[in-house]
């Protein structure tokens, strides 16, 4: 085959234009610290990249999800433990009124404070977080304890707006946690009466009215009640401190997890740039041999054969 002078310009140019893609598609890597910028570069490695921003964009929220399941659950902790030393109070305060030798002043102070307590134990029954109400069941936004003045209503002294339902966070694949504890379960079905049970908010109500009358039997009648109503608030405590300390294992773990995501896919996807450095090094010397090289072949011309 006969090699034409255009023949061999074009080939210059092209090995030329060849060795300055190189060169351009380093200095891309370089600045952008990606070995792989777009599909085209390495189809596979942009999949494989691609599956893991997705699993680490879900574990984002999946992170998120435990970080507010376990504000909700230290929340109804941080509450009962408030109602836990309202009614240890209440207890004492029983006690000193029990003894049947307080002076009727005495007892009706001590029924005030009690009714202070009553007060404080419907505020901790309204516990909010973060805007929503977290003993009101999925009626997060309406206040779920309502106190009753009329004492012929059969709610009285509280009445629960509430419901039963559970809030369920979703902490991985399929795994869901219910971060709610039923607040009719936690404060109207604290004492078991036998057949029946007895919220606090009567206990506390209960303990006011005997102490106002002065009557110390019916003072005495409330402690046992009282013992039952921490226990039972106590081993509610323990379930949500349960559920705290595994979404704190769970987040460990994530943070474990997501590290070892990032390490992989930053060996997939990102560059060593003394290496790259390097390569482009050997490229720009390829570049300008090419030009010199490039110089040579095309400078014969017609004009020089005619001299």
């Amino acid at each position: 085959m006969r090699v034409t002078n255009r023949m061999l310009t074009n080939n210059v140019i092209r090995n030329i234009n060849r060795n300055l893609e190189n060169m351009a598609r380093t200095q891309e890597q370089m600045s952008s610290g990606k070995r792989v910028n777009r599909p085209s570069d390495d189809p596979i490695v942009v999949a494989r990249v691609l599956a893991f921003k997705t699993s680490i964009a879900a574990n984002d929220q999946y992170k998120k999800n435990m970080e507010d399941a376990k504000g909700w659950l230290d929340a109804s902790e941080s509450a009962l433990g408030m109602a836990t030393d309202v009614l240890q109070r209440a207890r004492e305060l029983a006690v000193y009124g029990s003894n049947g030798t307080m002076p009727p002043e005495s007892m009706d102070a001590l029924g005030k404070e009690v009714d202070q307590l009553l007060d404080e134990m419907m505020q901790v029954a309204n516990t909010s977080y973060g805007g929503r109400y977290i003993f009101g069941g999925s009626q997060t936004t309406a206040t779920p304890f309502e106190k009753i003045s009329n004492t012929n209503d059969p709610y009285y002294p509280v009445k629960y707006n509430g419901d039963s339902a559970a809030l369920n966070w979703e902490i991985a694949p399929g795994v869901t946690i219910s971060v709610n504890e039923n607040g009719d379960q936690i404060f109207n079905q604290a004492i078991n009466n036998g057949s029946d049970t007895e919220s606090v908010f009567k206990l506390l109500n209960d303990l006011s009215t005997a102490l106002h009358s002065g009557t110390a039997t019916d003072v005495t009648a409330t402690l046992n009640k009282f013992d039952q109503a921490i226990d039972h608030i106590l081993n509610i405590r323990a379930t949500l401190g349960a559920k705290s300390n595994r979404m704190e294992m769970a987040m460990s773990r994530l943070d474990d997890t997501q590290i070892g995501l990032t390490q992989t896919m930053s060996k997939l996807e990102d560059i060593d740039l003394a290496e790259t450095v390097m390569n482009y090094k050997t490229q720009e010397n390829v570049y300008l041999a090419s030009l010199s090289t490039g110089a040579k072949v095309l400078q014969p011309s017609l004009i020089d054969y005619l001299r």
